[in-house]
């Protein structure tokens, strides 16, 4: 920051702006390896999806309703 000036006539000192940047070298192989892990995630969670049985027991698009009793005035 800026020291004001000693006398009224005397001018400001102009600031020097540094700018500190964290560089560092690139790794060879972690975007593949990236790839590589994305697609095997979503490769296993394809074959989860299409290897379950339906919807979750008792799921409200559950086509059967006998859990509920027959007195029940509530259609959820």
């Amino acid at each position: 920051m800026a020291q004001p000036p000693r006398y009224p006539d005397e001018p400001l000192p102009e600031e020097e702006e540094e700018f500190e940047q964290l560089k560092h070298d690139a790794v060879p192989g972690y975007p593949r390896i990236f790839a590589i892990a994305f697609a095997s995630m979503a490769l296993y969670l394809l074959l989860i999806l299409f290897t379950s049985s339906g919807p979750a027991k008792g799921s409200h698009s559950s086509k059967d309703k006998t859990h509920h009793d027959a007195k029940s005035k509530t259609d959820h």
